[in-house]
């Protein structure tokens, strides 16, 4: 997730050509600083666990897919001039079942139909409304009024989150790097409300340069 917010922001600046500003840099890196530390729950990086050289390809195949997924944002916001948020959402699902119908049909001719209980149509329920509907169509949303790189330290909750849940959940141990990374993150997102304001256009038009852009 950390890696995705970097992409989006990477991206948003050098396809959409979208303004660097000094604490747009820094609102991503200290957000990238504090994902690390609620990731890793120290300073030194965990490089142990199971799966040996597998699970190194592993990882380098999630950061792939969330190069993919910050093209999907920087596509997305690129068309939102021509589809409205909700649209552009149900059109990229429908697109994507060029994949998944042939993808599901392998997995149905290897190991059978899929037993569906109540418990399981909830999950899926959830994950079509709130997860892709509800999540997608705020985020392209929010998309049309703020620049993508301005937007991409937001993903930085979904990993707070998560150790947040761990902790209610699976009384996971929390930690001071976790609640440091979280001031961190939050400082991240206070970043962002900054440039935001700094960058709205007054009433008399748009607002003066205030926040020198970086070549």
């Amino acid at each position: 997730i950390a890696t995705e917010s970097l992409f989006t922001a990477l991206l948003s600046w050098t396809i959409l050509r979208e303004r660097v500003s000094r604490l747009g840099v820094g609102a991503l890196l200290v957000g990238l600083a504090g994902v690390y530390l609620v990731v890793e729950r120290g300073i030194v990086p965990n490089l142990g666990g199971p799966g040996g050289a597998g699970r190194v390809v592993g990882d380098l195949l999630i950061v792939l897919a969330l190069l993919f997924e910050a093209g999907y944002t920087i596509s997305g916001k690129s068309s939102l001039d021509r589809l409205p948020p909700l649209l552009l959402t149900a059109c990229s699902i429908a697109g994507s079942l060029i994949i998944w119908l042939p993808a599901g049909a392998v997995s149905v001719a290897l190991g059978g139909w899929p037993r569906l209980t109540w418990l399981t149509a909830l999950a899926i329920g959830y994950m079509a409304v709130f997860a892709t509907v509800v999540g997608y169509s705020i985020w392209f949303r929010a998309l049309s009024v703020v620049d993508a790189s301005l937007a991409a330290p937001t993903l930085f909750i979904q990993p707070l989150l998560g150790a947040a849940l761990a902790v209610l959940l699976l009384h996971d141990t929390l930690t001071l790097a976790t609640i440091t990374g979280a001031i961190l993150i939050a400082a991240s997102l206070l970043l962002v409300v900054v440039v935001i304001r700094r960058q709205r256009p007054t009433p008399d038009g748009p607002a003066p340069p205030v926040i020198e852009a970086i070549p």
